[in-house]
Parts: C-alpha cells; sequence; structure tokens
C-alpha cells in the first residue's frame, strides 16, 4: 500500500498492523462530522513499549466539504473525513496518495486529543468478514468495497488499546 505523507503518525499502526481499505470511499461526505472542531496543529505520538513517543506536527485545516486537510511540515496534504459510529468512535476516511483509494482509521476524539483504536484485518473473524462483504487480499489487506454499511461494520470489529495520539498544540 502506498505510504501517505501527511498523516504517517494518525495511521501508521493501522497501515502496518491490519489495513482497510477501498477503492471508492465508503462514507459520503454528507455524513462527516467536525470530530476535530476548527482543527489547528497537532503533536502526534506513537505508542511504543507503553510509552507515548512524539511523531511529529501536523496541521489539521477543515475543508468547505466536511472533510479537513491534514498538512505536514513540508506542505503535503491529505484530506481526511470522520464519520461517527457507535461507541463514541468515528471512523477517519483518508484519501491516499493517486488512485491507491482510501484507508481508514478508528479513533474515539476527547477534547483536544484523538486516540487511534486499533482494529486490525487479520485479528477479526475472517468467515464473518467474508460474509459482510469484506474482500481480504493476503495476511493484511481487507477491501471493504462491497461492505452494504460501513458504519455498522467498523462498530462491529474488534478493536486493541490505542496505539497512537494526536494531541492539539495551545
Amino acid at each position: 500500500m502506498q505510504r501517505l505523507t501527511t498523516v504517517v503518525a494518525l495511521a501508521m499502526s493501522f497501515l502496518l498492523a491490519g489495513c482497510f481499505g477501498s477503492q471508492q470511499p465508503a462514507f459520503p461526505l454528507s455524513s462527516a462530522v467536525p470530530a476535530l472542531g476548527a482543527g489547528g496543529r497537532y503533536e502526534t505520538f506513537e505508542r511504543v513499549d507503553g510509552k507515548d513517543k512524539p511523531a511529529g506536527e501536523v496541521t489539521v485545516r477543515p475543508r468547505g466539504d466536511g472533510a479537513y486537510d491534514f498538512v505536514n511540515d513540508k506542505g503535503a496534504s491529505n484530506p481526511v473525513s470522520f464519520h461517527p459510529i457507535a461507541d463514541g468512535l468515528h471512523v477517519a476516511q483518508i484519501k491516499l496518495e493517486s488512485d491507491a483509494g482510501y484507508g481508514y482509521a478508528m479513533l474515539r476524539v476527547n477534547g483536544d486529543e484523538a486516540l487511534i483504536v486499533p482494529a486490525e484485518c487479520d485479528r477479526q473473524d475472517q468467515a464473518k468478514m467474508v460474509a459482510l462483504g469484506v474482500e481480504i487480499r493476503g495476511r493484511f489487506e481487507c477491501r471493504i468495497d462491497k461492505v452494504a454499511d460501513p458504519a455498522a461494520f467498523f462498530a462491529g470489529l474488534a478493536k486493541g488499546d490505542p496505539i497512537s495520539k494526536m494531541v492539539k498544540i495551545k
């Protein structure tokens, strides 16, 4: 899968440990919510050996279409929209570079902090995933283009402990 240039810290673990993706957006922009409010600058952290390790900064800018632009320190940008699901979680729908489609990560937003909650493709009930329309490509890639209800799908996944976070810089 192609590397993300601006949301690596946000979604690196999701990309490496069980990627959910699609060629077309699973969620319409009309269902996007302003999960990060007016945006701003965020410090990102990765959980390494039980500790939060700084991973860089990202600027989050709201867009007119309901999504955000995540901009790195070099000015490269990726559009990300947030879609609410059960239990106070949001699915981040990340537009990947060129024709790579979309990637997905789950977050729990709490004030000025967003925790990335993993749901690894290879740790799910594979038979159930196939029955829901998931195309399993090898051990670490699950394509959800044929999933009928993406919000219910993501809400029903087995989830792990947070693996990274974003904290708003004041």
